[in-house]
């Protein structure tokens, strides 16, 4: 009798002993869970934190961009080129815990479609510059349609009269709009942009294939020459332009050229910690104004 208590006992002994010690790696498992669960909690916190002082930083960036425009446009030069202080990107630049980098691009260094509309004066002598750019890039004719198709109704485009275009029709706002193949508008792309008005090429920011498309017929070297002298001394003026041209190109029209600016790219990549931002924005300048968002983006 009393070996089947003491056994009896023994027995509820064990059995409390491995409820304890299962309670215990319970209450450890429940522990471990919540540091876990916290860790997690305040990463999550530390990277939201991060990646809003980021986009904080990104966004103050665009706000350097506009101080910058302004201050250049104070100077009263009313020529716009790559010599000016606007033009020279921000490398990355180390701040605590991260850095910050950015550019400012001249827009009108581009074909701007929007010169297509009825309402550019310059829409034919553009199409013919878009027309030798096309041959120039090498594009095939799904890419030469494309290219078009938004600004013309199917016919070919009557350099006379503007029968062809649609006269409701609104201005391009974004390049993909126009459904481009890839390997096309990656070609395109250094060249083309869709401002919100037309608005004149300017020869001092124009890339070399851009500048080239608006000679009827040039030779590379006299291509060279002019590349040369804009680097040497940008052009003040389109007859300071044609002035200083090589004396055999002479067969352009200054018809939607020029060599001043109001429309900048702003692009701005921020770290913080391991989170990074990027903020752009299309900034528009007049003389004399602060000049305004037209849009922004930060992400």
């Amino acid at each position: 009798m009393k070996n089947a208590m003491k056994k009896h006992l023994l027995f509820h002994r064990g059995g409390a002993l491995i409820i304890a010690m299962l309670v215990a790696a319970l209450a450890a498992a429940v522990a471990v869970t919540l540091i876990v669960g916290e860790q997690r909690w305040l990463a999550g916190v530390e990277a939201r934190r991060d990646h809003a002082q980021a986009q904080a930083l990104a966004d103050a960036g665009v706000q350097w961009a506009r101080h910058i425009l302004f201050q250049d446009a104070r100077q009263g030069n009313a020529a716009v080129h790559l010599k000016e202080s606007w033009a020279f990107p921000l490398p990355p630049t180390p701040i605590e815990n991260g850095f910050i980098e950015g550019r400012i691009i001249d827009l009108q260094g581009r074909f701007n479609l929007n010169n297509l509309l009825p309402t550019s004066s310059t829409k034919r002598f553009d199409y013919e510059r878009l027309h030798r750019l096309h041959r120039q890039l090498e594009l095939d004719n799904n890419a030469h349609q494309a290219l078009f198709a938004y600004h013309l109704t199917g016919a070919d485009f009557d350099s006379s009269a503007s029968t062809a275009v649609s006269p409701a029709l609104p201005p391009l706002f974004d390049l993909s709009d126009l459904a481009l193949p890839a390997a096309a508008m990656a070609k395109l792309a250094p060249h083309l942009i869709a401002l919100p008005e037309p608005t004149p090429l300017n020869v001092n920011t124009a890339e070399r294939d851009t500048l080239k498309a608006v000679f009827a017929d040039i030779s590379d070297g006299d291509l060279n020459k002019i590349l040369a002298e804009r680097d040497s001394r940008p052009f003040f003026s389109l007859a300071d332009f044609r002035r200083r041209l090589p004396p055999d190109v002479r067969t352009f029209s200054e018809e939607g050229l020029g060599v001043s600016s109001r429309y900048f790219l702003v692009t701005v990549r921020a770290r913080q910690g391991d989170a990074r931002a990027q903020a752009q924005a299309l900034l528009h300048r007049d003389a004399g104004r602060w000049p305004e968002i037209v849009w922004k983006t930060v992400e």
